[in-house]
């Protein structure tokens, strides 16, 4: 007869399934949510109880563990998502009949406004120099991310079978395998069309590893499709080429294209759909940046805006003298 640890650890493998292949989470999600849901087996192991036995009081237990282990909020945050998504499983699955992490609430969530470059860090990247196929490769890949907004998942994945040259815009699949289409600049379009159709040359001084990655726009010196951490490796090189003192990273681009669209009264439900953002919620935190530029340009334009010394007033009248 199976133990209490094997049949948790079956329950744990039935709900990534379940969520891998029915759900279609991404696979960042997936990841994430095997290592928390194995965190919580391992503390079940130690008390020796089932998974479909857990009541309120052990999960408001095991919460205060990860509490004491100083984690942040918003890790917590996460952590508890994965719980209560694991229980709606088992409740939906008649394993039992009440999610013990329902009635838990998350850490109220700040949101920080995101990094992004400014309009002269974007050229200054935008212009550099193009000398070998490595250099034309880590241009493209800039221009596709300012140009587009797209997620790094979606840029790595990207093939060239899947640009409409006659439209001039890529298909990619986004969060959920939910496929869209990207829109390409005639800057982001010449780049992909050159990257093309040295392909061949590529392949003669980088042979393409796997019959897989024969169609893959972004391949890495090693002939492979390229990975998270070459990607990064690049975006690290050229923030110390250019001396960026900020953070630059895939993320901080898509940032960077969603600001200034928005800078540039580009409606927000239009911002969304190019950024595949399920929900406009999502999409609200550039109306914060944008709000703030709003404020600055208010304060240096308006005629009270500013005082003698050329700063921005708290109060219009405070330095008036009354006659």
């Amino acid at each position: 007869m199976s133990t209490t640890n094997e049949l948790n650890r079956l329950i744990m493998n039935e709900y990534l399934t379940y969520i891998t292949h029915v759900r279609k989470m991404s696979p960042h999600t997936i990841i994430s949510y095997t290592q928390h849901i194995t965190k919580f087996i391992e503390f079940l192991e130690e008390i020796r109880l089932p998974i479909t036995e857990v009541s309120s009081k052990e999960a408001i237990r095991f919460l205060s563990i990860l509490i004491k282990e100083r984690m942040a909020k918003a890790t917590i945050n996460s952590y508890l998502a994965s719980y209560k998504s694991l229980y709606r499983y088992l409740v939906s699955h008649n394993k039992i009949e009440k999610n013990p992490f329902l009635s838990i609430e998350s850490n109220p969530r700040v949101r920080k406004l995101p990094n992004y470059l400014t309009l002269e860090e974007v050229s200054a990247l935008l212009s550099c120099e193009i000398t070998d196929l490595i250099s034309l490769r880590d241009i493209t890949i800039f221009t596709l991310f300012y140009a587009t907004g797209c997620r790094m998942s979606e840029l790595l994945n990207m093939n060239f079978q899947d640009v409409d040259s006659t439209e001039r815009r890529i298909k990619v699949l986004g969060k959920g395998n939910k496929p869209r289409y990207l829109f390409l600049t005639p800057k982001a379009f010449q780049l992909l069309t050159l990257l093309e159709e040295s392909r061949a040359t590529w392949v003669l001084i980088h042979p393409i590893r796997q019959k897989a990655d024969e169609d893959a726009i972004f391949l890495s010196v090693g002939g492979k499709r390229l990975s998270p951490s070459s990607l990064h490796s690049i975006f690290t090189m050229y923030r110390v080429k250019l001396g960026f003192s900020k953070r630059f990273t895939p993320h901080v681009l898509r940032h960077s294209f969603a600001t200034h669209m928005m800078n540039n009264e580009a409606p927000i439900q239009l911002v969304s759909e190019l950024l595949g953002h399920a929900s406009l919620s999502t999409t609200q935190i550039y109306t914060h940046i944008t709000t703030d530029r709003l404020k600055e340009v208010y304060s240096t334009a308006h005629p009270h805006g500013r005082n003698k010394n050329g700063n921005t007033r708290n109060n219009d009248h405070s330095s008036e003298k009354r006659k």
